[in-house]
């Protein structure tokens, strides 16, 4: 095919390996967008981009994304490929207006022509066991259908960190044309991208496979790798990563500072973390640079906060030592005083990389007194050794607190029915008392005749005051005498009656308080009658009524 008559000799290959191992491995890489395929026999009738399946160049054009390692004698192209550090691989995008040649011609008002064709590419720089790196390409024109497309091949690596870069300059277009091996701007690598075309890069695209092409570009792997090791002695000459010292001795550190990778280690920082036991002998820390064994004086903040070195060029060295001091106050036993050195750098592709190694200082201390013998006092966990109890009020009621009760008092159904009784029973006596003293107070209201129920009071010469009482009075009885007493009659009016026969007295309209006339009293001697006594009622409801005693009046 004419194309390969333009692309150098190491590039024929390329093409060539494309053709046969290719349309296999159509299917593995992500293309898009879903659209309508042709063939070569039955290609489209509007400008369409990389649709047709059958193409025996490349096979199915929506896998028109493809990657391969480059060597001396053949480069293969795939979908993926494994990435080695120090490698080039060669990147390979592939385009064809599947429109048909027949829509080219004025007649058809050259319907089938691509304008404004550009092509875009994108790949990762970053490349980890863990995250595989990605390459892009997409094609679009302003009048195809669909307006863009696009497709993706894969790079992996077992290295722990690779870097992807652009070889400057190394993107060309290759066509039958007079664009061919044109260098592509540094604008392919951008979202807008740029134009490509047949006799110049103008972004015109008839339809027909005479005017495909392909754009390619190469990537350098380099790796990055910047390396710490951390070693210690106790003589300054015999480094390892483990030591035995005693407390009070002195040990020598080392570091060794390396660039391993293909990439300049930018930023690159250098800290060394002591451990408490041990002390910084101040002074101590010097570099060197590339084993030229000159030393130089270094900060001492290189313990601690860290000291950056700038950039670390590829290849390069840097050793540091310093030394240390075992503090003597340290417990009997023995202990590990671990310490770790860390590098952390930058590059262009990556920030914040880093490497660490660690080493051991083992203190052991010998000179210890003995442990006094253990019993039952130092120990009371010893077999045989009883354990005092714990005082507390129960044990020993005499502790400051203890005169507080400590627990509430249980009760069950027979203290309840007693603590009722008990309530009940004052309750009545405080009824009781209550409604007695209200009966006396208005039994003396009624005797006094300061009550509201004493209508006439009796004459206080003769006759003693009567208390109120909701019962009528029994009549006392008359001495013999030689007259028959008169009885007093139903009529409220009073009649004579005999001196020793109670006047006044008339039975209650009602069943409510007596009621009392003015009885007549007969005449008295000279000698006056002794005041009657008036004894307390004994019950607190109905009083008992004092019967008077009025002496005998002498005859």
């Amino acid at each position: 095919m004419k194309i390969l008559n333009k692309i150098p000799k190491s590039f024929v290959a390329i093409a060539t390996l494309a053709i046969t191992t290719m349309l296999g491995v159509a299917g593995v890489s992500a293309w898009g967008p879903e659209r309508p395929t042709f063939t070569m026999e039955t290609p489209a009738s509007y400008p369409t981009f990389n649709s047709i399946t059958n193409n025996p160049t490349i096979g199915d054009e929506r896998d028109f994304v493809r990657v391969g390692q480059i060597n001396s004698d053949i480069t293969n192209l795939g979908n993926e490929v494994e990435v080695i550090p120090g490698k080039q691989y060669l990147v390979y995008v592939y385009f064809h207006n599947n429109a048909s040649a027949t829509y080219n011609d004025s007649a058809h008002n050259h319907a089938g022509v691509a304008v404004n064709t550009r092509m875009s590419s994108s790949f990762s720089t970053v490349l980890t066991p863990e995250s595989r790196a990605t390459i892009t390409a997409t094609i679009k024109a302003n009048n195809s259908n669909p307006i863009a497309v696009w497709d993706e091949a894969y790079m992996t690596t077992s290295y722990p960190k690779v870097l992807l870069r652009y070889v400057t300059g190394s993107a060309k277009i290759y066509n039958d044309w007079k664009a061919n091996g044109s260098i592509m701007p540094s604008s392919l690598f951008t979202e807008a991208g740029t134009l490509v075309g047949l006799n110049e890069l103008n972004g015109v695209i008839p339809g027909c496979e005479e005017y495909h092409g392909v754009v390619s570009y190469v990537l350098q792997a380099e790796e990055l790798k910047g390396t710490i090791d951390k070693e210690v002695s106790t003589d300054g000459t015999n480094y390892t990563t483990s030591v035995d010292v005693n407390p009070g001795d002195e040990v020598y550190f080392r570091l060794t500072v390396k660039n391993a990778g293909d990439v300049a280690l930018s930023n690159a920082t250098i800290a060394d973390a002591m451990p408490s036991g041990l002390e910084l002998i101040p002074g101590s820390v010097q570099f060197s640079a590339n084993n030229s064994g000159v030393w130089e004086s270094l900060s001492d903040n290189l313990i601690g906060t860290g000291y950056n070195f700038g950039t670390i060029g590829t290849g390069n060295v840097i050793n540091i030592i310093y030394r240390a001091k075992v503090v003597s106050d340290i417990d009997c036993g023995s202990l590990s005083l671990v310490n770790t050195a860390t590098l952390v750098y930058d590059s262009e592709s990556s920030t914040g990389d880093s490497d660490n190694s660690s080493t051991a200082v083992n203190v052991k201390k010998d000179d210890c007194p003995e442990p006094d013998p253990e019993d039952c006092t130092t120990n009371p966990a010893l077999p045989g050794c009883t354990t005092p109890p714990v005082e507390d009020c129960n044990t020993n009621p005499n502790l400051p607190g203890c005169d507080l009760p400590t627990e509430i008092v249980k009760t069950g159904p027979l203290e309840i029915v007693m603590a009722v009784v008990i309530i009940l029973g004052i309750g009545g006596a405080a009824f009781y008392l209550l409604r007695t003293r209200r009966t006396l107070k208005t039994v003396e209201d009624v005797v006094t005749g300061d009550g509201p129920d004493a209508s006439i009071a009796p004459n206080a010469s003769t006759t003693p005051e009567t208390p109120t009482t909701p019962e009528t009075p029994t009549t006392p009885e008359a001495p013999t005498t030689p007259e028959t007493p008169v009885a007093p009659t139903e009529s409220t009016t009073p009649t004579e009656s005999s001196p020793l026969t109670p006047a006044g007295f008339s039975t209650p309209a009602s069943a409510g308080e007596p009621n009392f006339t003015a009885p007549t009293v007969p005449e008295q001697p000279a000698s006056e009658a002794p005041a009657p006594e008036q004894p307390a009622p004994e019950a607190p409801e109905t009083p008992e009524q004092p019967t008077p005693e009025n002496p005998t009046p002498e005859q």
